[in-house]
């Protein structure tokens, strides 16, 4: 509990506004701030080098406290990350990325592998305000206190509340999901009250702000918005849909158990319900024929049927429960047998696990192996001679997009 202590300490001490920071100080005074500061630089260095991180972010962030420097943020940052509060640690680790000079390439690798972990914890969202200096909420608490028109916030998943005010205009509020990982846009535009509006007032222009490290939220944007939907006074700019979404996916599918071994190709055509951030339904139908034959093509075979899935998600990794109802069919050549075909129902089960990227927010790819165990067999005779039996498993490799809507 003490160790826990001192890390919530550490946060409220970072969040903590000085109360005379604008007030001006004497010389003296600064020199004894720049003695402050690096005495507790080189302490946090020290004991995050023992190993006490929270006795080390503890004295980063009276550090920081004292001087946002970029590099003291970005250890700090990095601390945060292991002592699990993704949420500060990113914005931290963001900065330090964007401004930290004079660091080495090791130390620079370690932010940015560390914002990886905390941003695939988190949701990033960029906001833009039509009204500079206005007062903005997350959930009651404010933020952006510089008053900017363009910034960017970190925020647990889940259900939020943005909210901008400023005399002589309505509050602009907007609900949202965040989502683990995701990224979303909004913009706040604040409309003039009934008394305050002008006569013929000239058209707002509401511009989009494209926001990444190498772009300073004071620059002005320069490209026009696509057409958006209003919400409660708010604007929504490409928010991934909340709820179930489907999706459609087709691609190759490679089967190796199909009457042998030997590998047989078809394809693939399947739908998906992601029914919640980490679990999904789906239903495929596939064929695939044996390209070798049995007994030098005397003999085909091919493999065609339905499977269910019920996967779950996390990151870009998959696994599933399969459910496969299907047939196997074994067709004799009429060159050198009776001609005959038989068709067999094979019932079975198995899993599948995979990794899925996505490409935009609609297209993604995936790849994929499983193994499904068969009701049954398969043993082909030749007369009396048996030339073929293969045990109940079939293994399956595959590859293939997805349409998400």
């Amino acid at each position: 509990m003490q160790r826990f202590g001192i890390v919530i300490a550490a946060i409220l001490t970072l969040g903590t506004p000085a109360l005379a920071e604008d007030a001006p100080r004497p010389a003296a005074d600064d020199a004894v701030q720049a003695a402050r500061f690096a005495a507790l630089v080189a302490k946090a260095d020290r004991e995050r080098a023992a190993g006490r991180l929270p006795e080390a972010a503890m004295a980063y962030a009276e550090a920081f406290k004292i001087k946002e420097d970029p590099t003291v943020g970005g250890r700090l940052g990095a601390l945060l990350v292991e002592l699990r509060n993704p949420i500060q640690a990113a914005d931290l680790l963001l900065d330090a990325i964007e401004r930290g000079q004079d660091v080495s390439s090791d130390e620079r690798h370690a932010w940015l592998s560390a914002y990886d972990v905390a941003r695939s914890q988190v949701c990033r969202v960029e906001v833009t305000v039509s009204e500079p200096h206005s007062r903005v909420t997350l959930d009651g608490l404010p933020k952006n206190r510089e008053g900017h028109t363009g910034f960017i916030l970190f925020v647990p998943a889940g259900e939020h509340e943005l909210r901008a005010s400023l005399n002589g205009f309505e509050d602009a509020v907007i609900d949202f999901k965040a989502i683990k990982g995701g990224t979303l846009r909004y913009t706040l535009a604040l409309r003039p009250l009934p008394s305050f509006a002008l006569i013929d007032p000239p058209e707002r222009l509401l511009r989009r702000r494209q926001l990444d490290p190498a772009t300073s939220v004071e620059e002005p944007p320069d490209d026009e918005p696509p057409k958006r939907e209003p919400i409660r006074g708010g604007v929504i700019d490409d928010e991934k849909k909340s709820g179930i979404r489907g999706s459609i996916n087709a691609g190759p599918v490679v089967l190796f158990g199909v009457a042998t071994w030997a590998p047989a190709v078809g394809a693939v055509l399947g739908g998906s319900l992601q029914v919640h951030e980490y679990a999904s339904l789906g239903l495929e139908a596939r064929a695939a024929w044996l390209t070798s034959g049995i007994e030098g093509l005397q003999i085909d075979a091919m493999t065609a049927g339905g499977i269910v899935s019920a996967c779950g998600h996390y990151r870009w990794f998959f696994g599933c429960a399969l459910g496969h109802m299907g047939m196997i069919r074994v067709a004799f050549s009429r060159e050198s047998y009776e001609p005959v075909t038989v068709v067999d129902v094979k019932p079975g089960g198995g899993a599948r696990i995979g990794a899925k990227f996505r490409l935009t927010s609609s297209l993604s790819v995936h790849a994929a192996t499983e193994v499904l165990a068969l009701s049954s067999g398969v043993k082909i005779f030749v007369g009396n001679t048996l030339v073929s039996s293969q045990p109940p498993v079939m293994i399956g490799v595959g590859v293939g997009a997805g349409w998400e809507f």
